[in-house]
């Protein structure tokens, strides 16, 4: 890694990387594991010598650019990431997503919006507002109960507890 000196003269930092370039590292990696193999973030990050903000910037690049040309879904999945064409897996991703998008758009009525009331009313913009997020939950709410009756993708077997033997005395 190429490092050169900052502005002050004194201390050095790593050159600059092109999102692009790391991200088709970053896919390399993912072609070589193969599909539905779960890479740990540290696992990336380490093959591609990127740090935490520039695998942020990959992963924006690769879901905003390179999904579509390489015909695969690119996922957060379960403490990981991973290139696949399972509908199973996706629908289960976009389903845990679009819960998160949900929560916060519950939040900007209940937190901001909301709370004025009738003076809502009074401003067009805040009344737009409130009308669409409350069309977008309403929406969600039918998109929830439509991936409950999906097959689930197949889950890891959870631990049974052992019991532990009583001790005797």
């Amino acid at each position: 890694m190429t490092r050169h000196a900052t502005a002050s003269g004194g201390s050095t930092r790593a050159a600059p990387v092109p999102t692009q370039h790391l991200a088709e590292l970053a896919w390399n990696l993912f072609d070589e594991a193969g599909e539905d193999v779960l890479l740990p973030r540290e696992h990336i990050t380490e093959g591609i010598h990127a740090t935490d903000g520039q695998f942020e910037r990959t992963k924006g690049y690769i879901r905003d650019h390179m999904t579509m040309e390489k015909g695969k879904a690119f996922l957060a999945y379960r403490g990981g990431y991973m290139i696949t064409t399972d509908p199973g897996k996706i629908a289960e991703n976009a389903s845990l997503r679009m819960r998160r998008i949900n929560t916060e758009l519950r939040r900007v009525l209940s937190g901001a919006i909301n709370p004025l009331g009738d003076q809502v009313a009074d401003y067009e913009v805040l009344s737009m507002f409130q009308d669409e997020i409350a069309h977008m939950t309403r929406t969600y709410e039918r998109m929830s109960k439509a991936t409950m009756t999906m097959a689930k993708p197949v889950r890891a077997a959870k631990p049974k507890r052992r019991r532990r033997a009583a001790a005797r005395t």
